[in-house]
């Protein structure tokens, strides 16, 4: 038998045994939702970015109740561990948003939210050790 037939199936073999046991060289990823507030009350419609020291970032979109869930990439939810700064952005969810500013829906006091915690500027640091699904982002 050749050597390349003979190496072949032990080629697959470790190919195999790697995958089943776990060697994920990737980062660890963990479900992450909660709440933005500000006073005590929820700041609904803002995009909120989770950046860490290094690796990608992820995001996710408040709705109406202030709520939401974190993207890490089109398979993952959530968020890489570690230490993250937590900014916020608003943006229009529509055309009719964007041209139209009757029909925007805006959080109260989004200038002063986005002066103080907008893309370069945010103070809050939160670590992202375990899944959560109330992480609360207060913007006060």
């Amino acid at each position: 038998m050749p050597a390349a037939r003979r190496a072949a199936p032990a080629t697959l073999l470790f190919v195999a045994l790697a995958a089943l046991c776990g060697c994920n060289s990737g980062p660890k990823i963990v479900p992450v939702s909660g709440t933005l507030t500000r006073n005590g009350k929820p700041v609904p419609y803002l995009t909120v970015n989770f950046e860490p020291a290094t690796g990608r970032p992820s995001w996710g979109v408040a709705d109406e109740n202030g709520r939401f869930t974190l993207e890490y990439d089109i398979t993952n939810k959530g968020a890489v561990t570690g230490t993250h700064t937590v900014w916020v952005i608003w943006r229009p969810s529509s055309p009719q948003e964007e041209f139209n500013p009757a029909k925007a829906k805006k959080p109260a006091e989004l200038d002063a939210i986005q002066t103080k915690y907008g893309s370069g500027k945010s103070p809050i640091k939160v670590d992202i050790t375990a899944a959560t699904d109330s992480l609360e982002i207060k913007l006060d």
